[in-house]
């Protein structure tokens, strides 16, 4: 856990490998402390998707650089979709009326600035990134692992600026979530954490 003051709030940030069973123990055991509010990198229909999922006939849609990312986070321990850190907390949340605050962008401004910045040749460069993928020592722990991932993903440059723009967006939602809270809880995914403290600064 990562713990920042934000304004008058103490934002407490927990970083989750994403795909990781395991990683669902992180979730539950922050929830053991009690917070003003608990927000996710996630988008809000992302959140409503993971509520109801039970509900949604048919099998979850992966694309061929998530099946790469997954094949190769197996090396590193059990695995499962939907992501097991974001399902531990929906349910839990759910299960206790607590509100979760989306982070990320709705599907329309993703998809609008995921249009405007990532180029249709780009997205032919992803299986020169997949090769190179199955190529590469990631290291010994999952984080060595996701951290290296994002760096080949992001070598395409559409995606590189997806990332930042996302960062961007992340750090100012906790910065204005923060404005009016005592105590907050953050749910990242481990890549993103580092440049969203540094976009927040810690005060």
């Amino acid at each position: 856990m990562i713990m920042m003051r934000v304004e008058n709030c103490d934002v407490s940030i927990l970083p989750i490998i994403k795909g990781l069973i395991s990683e669902s123990e992180k979730v539950k055991e922050a929830l053991k402390k009690d917070y003003e509010a608990i927000a996710v990198a996630l988008g809000i229909e992302e959140i409503e998707v993971l509520r109801r999922r039970k509900e949604i006939i048919g099998e979850n849609e992966t694309s061929d650089l998530d099946s790469v990312y997954g094949f190769l986070l197996k090396d590193y321990g059990n695995i499962d979709m939907p992501v097991p850190a974001y399902t531990e907390l929906i349910d839990t949340c759910s299960e206790r009326n607590i509100s979760v605050i989306p982070l990320d962008m709705d599907d329309e401004t993703y998809t609008k600035i995921y249009c405007d910045t990532v180029t249709p040749w780009e997205l032919y460069k992803e299986k020169r990134i997949m090769k190179k993928a199955m190529k590469t020592k990631f290291g010994e722990t999952p984080e060595e692992f996701v951290k290296k991932w994002d760096s080949i993903v992001n070598e395409i440059k559409g995606y590189k600026k997806m990332s930042l723009i996302r960062e961007e967006y992340i750090a100012n939602q906790i910065k204005d979530t923060a404005k009016y809270r005592k105590n907050l809880l953050v749910i990242i995914e481990y890549e993103r954490v580092d440049g969203v403290i540094e976009l927040i600064g810690d005060e």
